[in-house]
Protein backbone atom coordinates (compact mmCIF):
# COMPACT_ATOMS: atom_id res chain seq x y z
CA UNK A 1 0.00 0.00 0.00
CA UNK A 2 3.34 2.18 0.91
CA UNK A 3 3.92 2.29 -3.01
CA UNK A 4 0.75 2.48 -4.38
CA UNK A 5 0.63 5.58 -1.91
CA UNK A 6 3.13 7.11 -3.77
CA UNK A 7 1.54 6.17 -6.87
CA UNK A 8 -1.67 8.12 -5.89
CA UNK A 9 0.24 11.14 -5.21
CA UNK A 10 1.98 11.46 -8.12
CA UNK A 11 -1.25 10.94 -9.65
CA UNK A 12 -2.72 13.48 -7.89
CA UNK A 13 -0.28 16.24 -9.42
CA UNK A 14 -0.56 14.79 -13.06
CA UNK A 15 -4.59 15.53 -12.20
CA UNK A 16 -4.29 18.86 -11.24
CA UNK A 17 -2.36 19.70 -14.89
CA UNK A 18 -5.44 18.06 -16.55
CA UNK A 19 -7.61 19.66 -14.45
CA UNK A 20 -5.99 23.46 -15.14
CA UNK A 21 -5.32 22.24 -18.48
CA UNK A 22 -9.23 20.83 -19.29
CA UNK A 23 -11.55 21.56 -16.82
CA UNK A 24 -12.77 24.92 -17.55
CA UNK A 25 -13.22 23.70 -21.28
CA UNK A 26 -14.71 20.36 -20.56
CA UNK A 27 -18.17 19.87 -18.92
CA UNK A 28 -18.70 17.34 -17.32
CA UNK A 29 -15.35 16.45 -15.81
CA UNK A 30 -16.33 13.88 -13.17
CA UNK A 31 -18.60 12.43 -15.59
CA UNK A 32 -16.50 12.16 -18.12
CA UNK A 33 -14.18 10.13 -16.25
CA UNK A 34 -16.85 8.16 -14.15
CA UNK A 35 -17.62 6.79 -17.88
CA UNK A 36 -13.90 6.70 -18.76
CA UNK A 37 -13.33 4.09 -16.14
CA UNK A 38 -15.92 2.19 -17.15
CA UNK A 39 -14.20 2.05 -20.64
CA UNK A 40 -11.01 0.55 -19.16
CA UNK A 41 -12.67 -1.86 -17.57
CA UNK A 42 -14.24 -2.97 -20.43
CA UNK A 43 -10.78 -2.80 -21.90
CA UNK A 44 -8.91 -4.93 -19.66
CA UNK A 45 -11.78 -7.47 -19.12
CA UNK A 46 -11.17 -8.03 -22.59
CA UNK A 47 -7.96 -8.42 -22.20
CA UNK A 48 -8.39 -11.56 -19.38
CA UNK A 49 -10.56 -12.88 -22.02
CA UNK A 50 -12.36 -14.41 -18.46
CA UNK A 51 -15.52 -14.65 -20.44
CA UNK A 52 -14.31 -15.90 -23.52
CA UNK A 53 -15.21 -19.35 -23.87
CA UNK A 54 -15.33 -19.68 -27.27
CA UNK A 55 -11.57 -18.95 -27.66
CA UNK A 56 -8.28 -20.87 -26.84
CA UNK A 57 -6.14 -17.90 -26.73
CA UNK A 58 -4.32 -17.29 -24.22
CA UNK A 59 -4.56 -13.61 -22.47
CA UNK A 60 -1.34 -11.72 -22.77
CA UNK A 61 0.45 -10.81 -19.21
CA UNK A 62 1.55 -7.61 -20.07
CA UNK A 63 -1.34 -6.63 -21.76
CA UNK A 64 -4.15 -7.09 -18.97
CA UNK A 65 -1.80 -5.53 -16.67
CA UNK A 66 -1.24 -2.26 -19.02
CA UNK A 67 -5.00 -2.28 -19.12
CA UNK A 68 -5.78 -2.90 -15.28
CA UNK A 69 -3.35 0.14 -14.78
CA UNK A 70 -5.54 1.79 -16.72
CA UNK A 71 -8.22 1.02 -14.54
CA UNK A 72 -6.65 1.69 -11.04
CA UNK A 73 -5.31 5.08 -12.99
CA UNK A 74 -8.77 6.38 -13.74
CA UNK A 75 -10.27 5.44 -10.14
CA UNK A 76 -7.44 7.00 -8.06
CA UNK A 77 -8.23 10.27 -10.76
CA UNK A 78 -11.66 10.28 -8.55
CA UNK A 79 -10.45 9.74 -5.48
CA UNK A 80 -8.49 12.58 -6.57
CA UNK A 81 -11.21 14.59 -7.91
CA UNK A 82 -13.18 13.84 -4.34
CA UNK A 83 -10.17 14.76 -2.66
CA UNK A 84 -10.30 11.49 -0.92
CA UNK A 85 -7.19 9.58 0.91
CA UNK A 86 -6.37 6.31 -0.05
CA UNK A 87 -7.42 4.41 3.60
CA UNK A 88 -9.11 1.07 1.94
CA UNK A 89 -10.39 -2.31 4.21
CA UNK A 90 -8.85 -4.95 1.72
CA UNK A 91 -10.96 -7.29 3.84
CA UNK A 92 -14.25 -5.41 2.57
CA UNK A 93 -13.95 -7.24 -0.95
CA UNK A 94 -16.83 -9.14 -3.21
CA UNK A 95 -17.38 -12.53 -1.65
CA UNK A 96 -16.44 -14.85 -4.21
CA UNK A 97 -12.50 -16.11 -5.82
CA UNK A 98 -14.52 -16.23 -9.40
CA UNK A 99 -12.93 -13.66 -11.28
CA UNK A 100 -15.91 -13.78 -13.65
CA UNK A 101 -18.16 -12.38 -10.88
CA UNK A 102 -15.85 -10.06 -9.05
CA UNK A 103 -15.47 -8.15 -12.95
CA UNK A 104 -19.39 -8.29 -12.98
CA UNK A 105 -19.82 -7.08 -9.39
CA UNK A 106 -17.09 -4.47 -10.70
CA UNK A 107 -19.23 -3.76 -13.78
CA UNK A 108 -22.33 -3.58 -11.30
CA UNK A 109 -20.69 -0.73 -9.20
CA UNK A 110 -18.74 1.23 -12.07
CA UNK A 111 -22.51 1.63 -13.62
CA UNK A 112 -23.83 3.23 -9.85
CA UNK A 113 -21.07 6.37 -10.52
CA UNK A 114 -23.07 7.42 -13.59
CA UNK A 115 -25.71 8.14 -11.06
CA UNK A 116 -24.32 8.78 -7.78
CA UNK A 117 -20.69 9.11 -6.63
CA UNK A 118 -19.69 8.68 -3.97
CA UNK A 119 -16.50 8.24 -1.33
CA UNK A 120 -17.90 4.33 -0.38
CA UNK A 121 -18.40 2.97 -3.62
CA UNK A 122 -14.93 4.83 -4.65
CA UNK A 123 -13.58 2.50 -1.68
CA UNK A 124 -15.70 -0.53 -2.86
CA UNK A 125 -14.63 -0.20 -6.36
CA UNK A 126 -10.92 0.27 -5.71
CA UNK A 127 -10.86 -2.52 -2.97
CA UNK A 128 -12.34 -4.97 -5.27
CA UNK A 129 -10.29 -3.71 -8.26
CA UNK A 130 -7.27 -4.90 -6.38
CA UNK A 131 -8.92 -8.02 -5.29
CA UNK A 132 -9.41 -8.76 -8.89
CA UNK A 133 -5.16 -8.21 -8.88
CA UNK A 134 -5.44 -11.31 -6.27
CA UNK A 135 -7.30 -13.29 -8.21
CA UNK A 136 -5.32 -13.18 -11.03
CA UNK A 137 -2.53 -13.60 -9.33
CA UNK A 138 -0.36 -10.62 -10.03
CA UNK A 139 1.91 -9.46 -7.88
CA UNK A 140 2.58 -6.33 -6.21
CA UNK A 141 5.63 -5.42 -7.92
CA UNK A 142 4.20 -5.96 -11.47
CA UNK A 143 1.66 -3.73 -10.81
CA UNK A 144 3.96 -0.83 -9.97
CA UNK A 145 5.45 -1.49 -12.83
CA UNK A 146 2.80 -1.63 -14.82
CA UNK A 147 1.17 2.41 -12.99
CA UNK A 148 4.53 4.23 -13.43
CA UNK A 149 4.50 3.28 -17.19
CA UNK A 150 1.36 4.55 -17.11
CA UNK A 151 1.88 7.42 -15.57
CA UNK A 152 5.15 8.14 -17.92
CA UNK A 153 3.08 7.81 -20.59
CA UNK A 154 0.52 10.15 -19.33
CA UNK A 155 3.74 13.02 -18.51
CA UNK A 156 4.49 12.28 -22.01
CA UNK A 157 0.74 13.42 -23.56
CA UNK A 158 0.89 16.27 -20.84
CA UNK A 159 3.54 17.67 -22.61
CA UNK A 160 2.40 17.09 -26.37
CA UNK A 161 -0.90 18.52 -28.02
CA UNK A 162 -2.72 14.38 -27.47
Amino acid sequence: MKELEKIYKRNKELDGVFISKYENKEPYYLEKNCLAFLIELGEFVNETKCFKYWTVKKPKRDSVLEEYADCITMILTLFSTLNMDLKLDLEKHYDSSNVLFVINYLYQQGSKLMTKISEELLRDIMVNLLYVAELLDFEEEEIIEALHKKQAIIEERLNSEY
